[in-house]
């Protein structure tokens, strides 16, 4: 109903302009006409009687945007808020989660040195253990052929060599056991850079989260 007042309203007005644009001029002037005093006066009437209903239809219309505006602005700061708390917990989780793997790699990197400890020192106890019988043995065989009057050179020709090839064997071992500790090492240091990998990927997911906020 207030709708069809604000229309009469505009149609009365639209109305008193038509008058007013096709009054007649009065002779020898620019500016008076003559126009229908009775129709003015009816308009006129009508316009004042629909007024205050326009006005307050006006009034309704503005509190109803304002109302919109408010409610729109409120489900801003809420959708704003819980952006805001969805982001955060991300942030948190991420960094939960690489602080649990750098716990892991750390964790796991120490493992891996205490065993490759392990490994190295038993290799080397083997090792010792093994040079030190074929030396035994080298000595007892060359006593064995020294104390044989009639083979005193050829014992000494032979241990010589023997201790030679017991010499290099010896060295061979340790070439073995140094190659396969560093084999180990070269082990641990991929498993140490894959893992610092991942952890420098979580990081940048952390700062790229914390530069969209």
């Amino acid at each position: 109903m207030q709708q069809d007042t604000v229309s009469t309203f505009r149609k009365n007005l639209n109305d008193l302009q038509e008058v007013m644009t096709n009054a007649k001029r009065m002779p020898l002037s620019n500016t008076m006409c003559i126009v229908d005093r009775e129709r003015i006066m009816s308009i006129a009437g009508a316009l004042e009687a629909e007024l205050p209903a326009a006005f307050a239809e006006c009034e309704s219309i503005v509190k109803n945007q304002i109302s919109i505006i408010t409610e729109a602005n409120e489900r801003a700061e809420q959708t704003k808020q819980n952006a805001t708390m969805r982001a955060n917990q991300f942030v948190s989780d991420a960094q939960n989660q690489a602080q649990q793997m750098v716990a892991q790699a750390q964790q796991q990197a120490a493992e891996m040195m205490q065993k490759t400890q392990q490994q190295a020192n038993q290799m080397m106890r083997e090792a010792q253990e093994q040079a030190a019988r074929m030396v035994s043995d080298a000595e007892n065989r060359a006593r064995q052929l020294v104390s044989e009057q009639e083979i005193t050179a050829r014992a000494n020709m032979e241990a010589e060599d023997l201790r030679q090839s017991t010499q290099e064997e010896i060295e061979k071992l340790y070439t073995d056991v140094y190659q396969h500790i560093d084999e180990m090492l070269m082990q641990l240091d991929r498993n140490i850079s894959e893992k610092l990998t991942d952890i420098r990927m979580t990081r940048q997911q952390i700062d790229q989260s914390m530069g969209l906020r």
